[in-house]
C-alpha cells in the first residue's frame, strides 16, 4: 500500500455515491490514470458501490474501504473485494484483523501520540485527520519528530494546496467532496471530470519536476 500511494500520491475518496455515479467516476479515474480510491462504507448503498467498483475495475485498479469500524465491516469489505482499509480513528480492532487478512490498514491519527500508537501496531501508512483546520505545517511539524512515519493528509486538500502537503512531507493525501463538482457527475459531464483531473496531475507533475 506505501508503494501504491508513494505512486499515484491522491487517494479519491467515494462518499454518498449510487452505483452508476461511481461507475462514472471511477471509469474517469482510471481513464486519468489514477488507480487508487476509497469507497467509504457510512451510507446505506455504500457496500453495493464497494461490491459493483471491485467487479467491474478490481483487475485494474486499487480499490479500498474507508470507514471500516470493526472486525466484521473489515470482514465484509475484503468478502466484496476491498484490498485495503482505511478509517479515521485507530482501532487495535480492525488492525488486528486486517494483519490476520494480510490486507493493508490505514488507521486515523490526528495528535503525536496516536501517530505513534499507530506505528506501534505495525501501521505502515497513518491518516492524518482531519488535518483541515491544522494545514500542511502540522504535517510537517510532526515530521520534524517522527521522522520514519508515513503520513497521508485527509480532510481539506484539494488542487489549490495540494503541492503544500506534499511538499510539507506527507507521503500522499485523500481527497473527498473537493476532488470535483457534484453536478460534473450528476450531469455525466466527462469533460469537466477530465480537466479537474488533469490539474491534479499537473500539480503532480510539478513536484515530481517533469
Amino acid at each position: 500500500m506505501l508503494s501504491t500511494i508513494s505512486e499515484y500520491k491522491i487517494v479519491p475518496i467515494l462518499r454518498g455515491m449510487n452505483v452508476e455515479d461511481a461507475l462514472f467516476l471511477t471509469e474517469c479515474l482510471h481513464q486519468s490514470n489514477f488507480n487508487v480510491l476509497e469507497v467509504s462504507l457510512n451510507q446505506a448503498d455504500s457496500y453495493t458501490v464497494l461490491e459493483r467498483l471491485c467487479q467491474e475495475f478490481g483487475n485494474q485498479m486499487t480499490i479500498g474501504a474507508g470507514t471500516v469500524l470493526s472486525s466484521q465491516m473489515a470482514y465484509d469489505a475484503r468478502d466484496l473485494g476491498a484490498s485495503f482499509f482505511l478509517s479515521p480513528n485507530i482501532s487495535k480492532q480492525v488492525a488486528n484483523t486486517a494483519k490476520e487478512l494480510d490486507i493493508p490498514y490505514i488507521p486515523g491519527a490526528l495528535t503525536p501520540t496516536e501517530i505513534q500508537y499507530a506505528s506501534e501496531l505495525g501501521i505502515d501508512v497513518i491518516k492524518i485527520f482531519p488535518i483541515r483546520q491544522l494545514g500542511s505545517s502540522y504535517i510537517k511539524d510532526v515530521l520534524a519528530s517522527l521522522n520514519k512515519v508515513k503520513l497521508l493528509a485527509v480532510g481539506g486538500v484539494g488542487s489549490d494546496n495540494l503541492k503544500e502537503f506534499l511538499d510539507a512531507g506527507a507521503a500522499g493525501v485523500g481527497i473527498g467532496s473537493s476532488l470535483l463538482e457534484e453536478e460534473w457527475i450528476t450531469n455525466r459531464d466527462r469533460r469537466a471530470v477530465l480537466e479537474q483531473l488533469n490539474i491534479y496531475k499537473k500539480v503532480l507533475q510539478e513536484k515530481e519536476g517533469k
